[in-house]
């Protein structure tokens, strides 16, 4: 047992004027004696007034009043079943200050109390109480925006309780986060539109369904309008996940300037990667953007689906496969599980098909592919020959290269900034959140862009070449990005074995890539075709020839620094026009009202790949009833029985309520 007798002890008798005076009392009580006290009974003096006759004086607030230690009061009991882990403070502790009014009504006086404790009283404890560790106000603000600049939760811990001289644990900076995203406004569809329109002036297009669910949402900015109108030749395409609450894949498409960088040109979101919901979003940006028509290759993912959607849109448009997801899809597809292959087989199909992947030419690729169906298991070439032999050009690196990718044979570009987008977004982000910090990033990258073209601008490259020589004429004629390529090429040429004259103003060289074409102001290699800038065997045979290495002709326009600096974004925002001015546009499709067997298998595997996401994101306890609940649907199902969706909670009592459920985001 207990007591803390000290100066703010209290004894029967004390009398208190106002509440005010015992509060700070109490306060002074607690904070001496280790103790938090809360009121266990109590009668406000305007609920006494109905029964009493005697005046009682307003500023004492209560006729009576109860308080006891946080460890004592009635005791806790559980009506629960005891699957969940549960504690309380209550400990028996008899520790109480009981207060009436006086017989006079001008004062609260103590007329019972008890100051002895059954369990330990330490400042150690004492400042681990909830009540004790609640911050202040100002500090809490401070939290919240060191929490919406994603900073380590441990050094804001250790700010916080440097400033408020407090515990604070993760857990209240977690609740903290929780209430934040309370007050915000979750995933409101005509407040999100409103802020593009207004705040970022873009255009807008929905897709709805005829219920008017939200299905999909296009936009672009002005600035992603105008670096597309400026660099249209080659956009790569891709998709990141988990980024949205409402579970729609981000669609970003990408392109490359003259400096070789990379920009964001239009978002989509879709809740189908489906022929309808990929058709809008290529729509969308054909639509607003004329240029779109200047698209010659899109690089993808082979896992999109309905790749022919971007074929139909973008006519004679290549649409090429990511090198790193081509080998990927071989890594998952041909396997000893799939393939019943063994090991050893599975290891030489992998070896043949990577070094088809990496083939230079036709040639090559045909060797190895002839290699593949003479080695290779039945299975392995049956799955090849159906799925990759006759899009060979969509893959192939050297035939890649020349329908003009500008060397990129990978979406490393937009699997870049993919992983900046989840450095900075949440996942599972409202679609508020995520377009204020979408932003927040593409500003963070356009000032990067920016100061890249004001360096280019502002400063000379020290050039270790004579004056006159083609090396300076190039640096002055294109940007320092294509220029370094053109003089390596340019090195390169004097190490070209001898081209062989054929008599037709056209040359031969045998090289690392077959025998190749040249002609004085054109190549059939991989670089020319692909970069559209002079090769080294243009430059071997123009050496020869005794013709002028500099020939402004040979360069694509996109590379020179003049155009450059005219579609630059620091030169031209006061003279920024739109190709579409800021707008709505909002689609609606009729549900289908007959589909075909592969049409259904579709649909309802784009559901099931949703399912297994949601599923498996949770606890192991939550992971089993669910697999649970879907093994019984899908028993259900094969017998042929109809199935219904019910939303069951359980209430404090441990009991289960169910309640129907059906959550859609509908646009108005």
């Amino acid at each position: 047992m207990v007591t803390r007798p000290d100066s703010a002890s209290f004894a029967l008798g004390d009398k208190f004027e106002t509440f005010l005076e015992l509060e700070e009392k109490l306060a002074i009580y607690q904070k001496q004696n280790f103790v938090q006290l809360w009121i266990r009974d109590s009668r406000s003096v305007n609920a006494a007034k109905r029964r009493l006759t005697r005046e009682v004086k307003d500023d004492l607030r209560y006729y009576e009043i109860k308080y006891c230690c946080i460890q004592g009061g009635v005791g806790f009991k559980s009506r629960g079943k005891g699957k969940r882990s549960a504690s309380t403070f209550r400990q028996d502790c008899q520790m109480h200050i009981s207060l009436r009014a006086s017989e006079d009504g001008q004062a609260l006086e103590v007329k019972s109390l008890s100051l002895n404790h059954n369990h330990e009283l330490t400042q150690e404890l004492f400042e681990h109480l909830p009540a004790q560790r609640k911050l202040p106000e100002e500090t809490k603000k401070e939290a919240e925006h060191l929490l919406k600049l994603k900073a380590n939760r441990k050094l804001i811990q250790q700010e916080l309780s440097k400033q408020s001289n407090k515990i604070v644990l993760f857990k209240d900076l977690s609740n903290i986060q929780q209430r934040m995203k309370e007050r915000e406004s979750r995933n409101d569809v005509d407040c999100l539109v409103q802020t593009l329109k207004d705040k970022y002036g873009a255009v807008v297009d929905i897709l709805t369904d005829a219920d008017k669910v939200l299905k999909g949402l296009f936009f672009q900015d002005l600035q992603m309008q105008l670096r597309y109108r400026a660099y249209p030749e080659m956009i790569s395409v891709d998709a990141t996940y988990k980024l949205l609450e409402i579970r729609m894949p981000v669609y970003l498409v990408l392109n490359e300037d003259a400096m070789g960088e990379s920009e964001i040109v239009a978002v989509c979101f879709l809740a189908e990667e489906t022929a309808e919901g990929i058709g809008f979003f290529f729509d969308c940006l054909k639509k607003n953007n004329p240029h779109s028509t200047n698209v010659r290759v899109v690089m993808a993912d082979k896992d999109i689906q309905e790749r022919d959607v971007i074929k139909q849109k973008f006519d004679g448009a290549h649409v090429l496969i990511c090198l790193f997801h081509t080998m990927r899809s071989f890594k998952r597809e041909v396997s000893c599980e799939k393939m019943g292959i063994s090991p050893g087989q599975k290891l030489l199909c992998f070896e043949i098909l990577q070094k088809m992947a990496y083939s230079k030419n036709q040639d090559e690729y045909n060797t190895l592919h002839t290699q593949l169906v003479r080695d290779a298991p039945p299975p392995v070439v049956d799955y090849f020959n159906a799925n990759w032999h006759p899009i060979c050009d969509e893959w192939v690196m050297g035939m890649k290269f020349q329908v003009g990718n500008f060397l990129n044979t990978t979406n490393n570009r937009l699997e870049s900034l993919n992983a900046k987008l989840k450095s900075v977004i949440s996942r599972y982000s409202s679609l508020e959140e995520f377009l204020e910090k979408f932003y927040v990033i593409l500003n963070a990258l356009r000032t990067e862009r920016d100061h890249t073209a004001a360096v280019m601008m502002q400063k000379r490259r020290v050039l270790p070449f004579s004056a006159g020589s083609a090396e300076n004429e190039y640096f002055g004629f294109l940007t320092s990005y294509a220029a370094d390529y053109v003089c390596k090429q340019l090195a390169l040429s004097k190490r070209v074995s001898e081209p062989q004259d054929l008599s037709n103003g056209s040359y031969q060289i045998q090289t690392s890539e077959g025998l190749l074409t040249v002609l004085p102001n054109s190549c059939s290699c991989n670089f020319y075709a692909s970069m559209h800038l002079p090769c080294r065997h243009v430059f071997a045979v123009r050496s020869l020839l005794k013709l002028p290495l500099f020939v402004p002709d040979l360069c694509d326009i996109r590379w020179s620094s003049h155009y450059y600096k005219a579609n630059c974004r620091l030169l031209n925002q006061a003279h920024c026009v739109p190709e579409s001015s800021s707008s709505i546009c909002l689609e609606s499709v009729d549900k289908p009202k007959i589909l075909s067997q592969q049409q259904k298998f579709r649909k309802a595997n784009i559901l099931a790949g949703k399912l297994a996401s949601v599923t498996s994101e949770v606890a192991r306890i939550h992971f089993d009833q669910r697999i649970e609940v879907l093994e019984q649907l899908v028993k259900f199902w094969e017998d042929n029985k109809i199935a219904a969706v019910v939303e069951v909670t359980v209430s404090e009592s441990g009991e289960q309520v169910q309640e129907s459920a059906s959550d859609q985001l509908v646009y108005k």
